[in-house]
């Protein structure tokens, strides 16, 4: 990938088992990075014998894996560290990847191997969208045993998407997402993290979660930097003053680079034309949206793609990026 380290910095961002395969195809929405992606949904049915997952072997690039326990315990192996998992509970493993899954007689859930594309869907957009990415690019382990409402709700949505995928239907794809989307975000609200966690009202790790917050929701829309202080609360000049101290970039060129690294994916990982892509990045001429991308990455948008389909790159390397640096 040709981006900078500082780039990356920023974004820095179910045995009676039913296995289904869900087809990138069945996903088909404009802009969507799906494109020869699968979502693999198990469940994990009582058994008197132990039984055995190997993770990352049905063609999923990139995938994590999302193991809910609803009864019973398990033990999941990554190679370097043993989980021992007791329900009722959430793991969410960031690299599925040759990790395997080992749940004891009597367990019941369901475990499911997302790919990036689609957790990147279900991350979505929003204010709260940095929160979520830092807690997907991290293992969690979340326990349910003092929330019983819960571990109905979990159970309903992984219940829901198995549906789906076994009955495919008009909007299967949204429903789906916005299930993922459901737990995902009882899972941020179950490890706290959409609480502040550091500093005052007045720090600048407090300012600056806010303005990755907005950059986040915004950066398609072409904001200038006064509008994000003005919503911060604070000027354009302390915000500029504390991007620099802290990340050594303009609150500009962090905005710009977001922005690059959209375009990236949406080059590599989708088929919409280059025109299209520009629009949807809020872009109102290509021309502008090409020189936009060869400023930025040394490239032009059409040569960057031709490079990527060509290419046996590991797609981990243009993966949006993981924000533990971030306050």
């Amino acid at each position: 990938m040709r981006f900078s380290g500082q780039f990356l910095y920023f974004f820095g961002y179910f045995g009676a088992i039913v296995g289904l395969v869900f087809s990138a195809e069945m996903i088909s929405m404009p802009g969507s990075a799906f494109a020869a992606s699968r979502i693999l949904v198990q469940k994990m049915d009582s058994s008197l014998h132990k039984k055995v997952w190997r993770l990352g072997r049905q063609g999923i690039n990139a995938a994590r894996a999302l193991i809910y326990l609803k009864d019973g315990g398990a033990r999941v192996e990554t190679g370097e560290e043993v989980y021992a998992l007791e329900a009722p509970l959430i793991f969410w493993l960031n690299k599925a990847d040759g990790c395997r899954l080992t749940a004891e007689a009597g367990t019941t859930g369901y475990l499911t191997e997302i790919p990036e594309e689609i957790v990147a869907r279900a991350v979505g957009d929003f204010s709260e969208t940095a929160t979520l990415r830092s807690m997907v690019d991290q293992n969690q382990i979340l326990s349910l045993d003092l929330l019983k409402g819960n571990v109905e709700d979990f159970s309903s949505s992984l219940a829901t998407i198995l549906s789906e995928i076994q009955a495919p239907q008009s909007g299967s794809a949204m429903l789906i997402i916005a299930h993922l989307r459901i737990i995902l975000v009882a899972m941020m609200r179950l490890t706290g993290a959409e609480e502040p966690q550091q500093g005052g009202a007045g720090s600048s790790a407090r300012f600056l979660q806010r303005f990755r917050q907005l950059v986040e929701s915004n950066f398609r829309a072409h904001w200038p930097i006064s509008r994000y202080a003005e919503l911060i609360g604070i000027s354009h000049d302390r915000l500029h003053a504390i991007c620099q101290r802290e990340l050594d970039k303009t609150p500009k060129a962090l905005v710009a680079e977001r922005l690059a690294r959209e375009a990236g994916l949406g080059l590599e990982r989708s088929t919409v034309t280059i025109e299209q892509l520009s629009h949807t990045l809020g872009f109102r001429d290509p021309a502008h949206f090409s020189h936009f991308f060869k400023r930025m990455t040394g490239t032009p948008p059409g040569k960057f793609r031709r490079m990527m389909a060509n290419s046996s790159h590991d797609s981990s390397s243009v993966s949006p990026a993981n924000f533990a640096e971030w306050p």
